[in-house]
């Protein structure tokens, strides 16, 4: 099961002011915990409210009776994008918060190589 760690990323779309208030009023003062990647996803942005990420850990149940080729590894990513942008949606529909301009990206943590020395 392959684990990605994806970032959404998007801008707000012209909130109220009463959005905007809360918003300020939430808005991360981008400590390292807030840059994590989790299960549960976190959102973060600036106080000037232009855009936002949400970056969330998303681990993919790929069936054993596919066979590993480059089709399964994007059916994956594909899984995993859809996914993580459907939780921050869910999210920011949740709070009121309006978005616009959503874009995915991710890094599958099963491909990187690490160099020991």
């Amino acid at each position: 099961m392959p684990t990605y760690r994806v970032l959404v990323r998007g801008k707000f779309d012209r909130p109220a002011e009463a959005v905007r208030e809360k918003l300020r009023a939430n808005a991360s003062d981008e400590s390292l915990a807030d840059l994590s990647f989790s299960e549960r996803g976190a959102l973060t942005y600036s106080k000037h409210l232009g855009g936002f990420s949400f970056r969330i850990a998303v681990t993919v149940d790929v069936a054993v009776d596919v066979a590993v080729d480059v089709a399964a590894g994007e059916d994956a990513t594909a899984r995993a994008h859809d996914h993580a942008e459907l939780m921050a949606m869910e999210l920011l529909d949740r709070e009121g918060y309006p978005y616009r301009d959503l874009t995915v990206s991710s890094t599958c943590m099963d491909d990187i190589k690490v160099n020991r020395r």
